[in-house]
């Protein structure tokens, strides 16, 4: 016990020394804990990713494109073999189509413009694709009809799918409806209820058919606020085309996933689909966490190394400047056992008080620490991605995941505090090693001899 006195004792003797030692060693334990922190959310926030962000799989029928291009529709059959393929967690279908003049009697809200008008250019003469009379365009000497505006109606199993933000639909009166259901029932767009001066609980017709108007929506979309949302049954009843989908998004278990599960829809459904993915967007926004892991881990290694070189040093220079009491100690008796153990008390007292004080400081800059690290990676990546072509396109492509991504919350998990612990005695112990052989050279004699 009176060794260890002792040591405590001498570990305080000179508060100026002893003070700089625990200040470097309280900066560098800091250190340590803030990048285990930062280690240890980011980790945490790479597997979350890896599950929710980047997962998504579209599948269309091949050639097709909104409502353009040609091939089939989809079939259950189809469908049943996407639900089935391993590692799809779920799916939402749709299946689009548009409402003409005489398949409704509301007034669409979306006007053609020159490019509308453009992609209906080639109508039949004197009838819309639906078989209406339609009016001659007065700006031609052909008979070709004037194009006429109409609206798209949407029939989904997931009304949020229509999202453009991805986030939920935002509904701003009414309820949402049941995608699973064959109700005559719809959600209408913001514009197109404006335009027709439709509320919750309005009906209008489609299809021959009432439907009642269950909410309004809202997704500053322009072509989705003129639009319409029904159950993806009660479409497919509508238009006569039983089970047929023109949209499939399913979910996979995780991006490492995608790319295996891309494959197998592929081998599936062969060329009667075309199939896109997220997994591109969500290696390049999770890459930029991974750096981040690896920059903390490297960071860890670092102070802890330089924290045992500030023991060791400090400690190398105690034991050189203590020579003489430790011949002394030696040649009255003193084993080279109770003077190292005399000497690692001392490092370990100037380390456990460096180790409180830097606890205490991990604690405080560990959270803004790791949220720094992540917006400055997610800053420098976006702006890379910014500066190159088709930059408007790829940024609303990579929101979503990137709002994911910064939003990192840094937590203090005891597993992370007993491994900051961890490596401080190791700092102690690293520390202590080269001095206590030095004290075990030293020779009673020969220091008293040139001293």
């Amino acid at each position: 016990m009176n060794v260890i006195s002792r040591g405590i004792k001498n570990a305080l003797r000179s508060p100026l020394r002893s003070g700089a030692i625990v200040l470097m060693l309280a900066i560098s334990i800091g250190l340590i804990l803030s990048m285990l922190v930062a280690r240890g959310s980011v980790s945490a926030k790479i597997d979350e990713v890896k599950s929710t962000a980047g997962t998504s799989i579209t599948i269309s029928p091949a050639g097709v494109m909104g409502f353009a291009g040609g091939g089939d529709a989809l079939t259950s059959a189809q469908l049943t073999s996407i639900k089935n393929t391993p590692h799809i967690t779920s799916t939402s279908a749709s299946l689009s189509d548009q409402l003409s003049t005489t398949d409704t009697n509301l007034t669409a809200s979306l006007e053609l413009g020159n490019f509308g008008a453009r992609m209906q250019r080639f109508e039949g003469s004197g009838s819309t694709a639906n078989g209406e009379s339609a009016p001659t365009s007065t700006n031609s000497t052909s008979t070709r009809p004037a194009p006429t505006p109409r609206t798209s109606v949407t029939g989904t199993t997931n009304p949020n799918s229509v999202s453009t933000n991805g986030s939920d639909l935002n509904i701003t009166s009414g309820v949402t409806i049941d995608g699973t259901s064959s109700a005559l029932i719809a959600l209408v767009g913001s514009d197109l209820a404006t335009k027709n001066s439709l509320t919750v609980g309005s009906t209008f017709t489609a299809y021959t058919k009432t439907i009642t108007v269950k909410g309004i929506f809202k997704t500053d979309n322009k072509f989705q606020d003129s639009g319409i949302i029904m159950p993806l049954a009660t479409v497919q009843t509508l238009t006569d085309q039983s089970g047929a989908v023109t949209s499939v998004v399913a979910k996979v278990d995780s991006s490492d996933n995608v790319s295996t599960t891309v494959t197998s829809l592929k081998s599936t459904l062969g060329d009667k689909a075309d199939i896109i993915s997220q997994a591109e967007q969500a290696a390049a926004s999770v890459s930029s966490l991974e750096s981040i892991a690896s920059l903390a881990l490297a960071g860890v290694i670092g102070a802890t190394i330089a924290g045992a070189v500030i023991v060791l040093l400090s400690m190398i220079m105690i034991v050189r400047e203590r020579r003489r009491e430790i011949g002394v100690i030696k040649a009255i008796g003193g084993t080279n056992r109770k003077v190292m153990a005399q000497f690692v008390t001392e490092a370990l007292t100037l380390t456990i008080i460096g180790s409180v004080v830097g606890l205490t400081l991990g604690v405080l800059v560990s959270g803004p620490m790791t949220n720094s690290l992540v917006s400055n990676s997610q800053s420098s990546s976006q702006t890379a991605r910014a500066e190159g072509p088709g930059a408007g396109l790829i940024r609303g492509g990579f929101s979503q995941i990137n709002r994911n991504i910064t939003s990192v919350t840094s937590s203090i998990t005891p597993e992370i505090f007993a491994v900051a612990i961890g490596m401080t005695l190791l700092i102690a112990i690293v520390g202590s090693a080269v001095p206590a052989w030095f004290i075990a050279r030293i020779s009673p004699a020969e220091v008293l001899r040139t001293e």
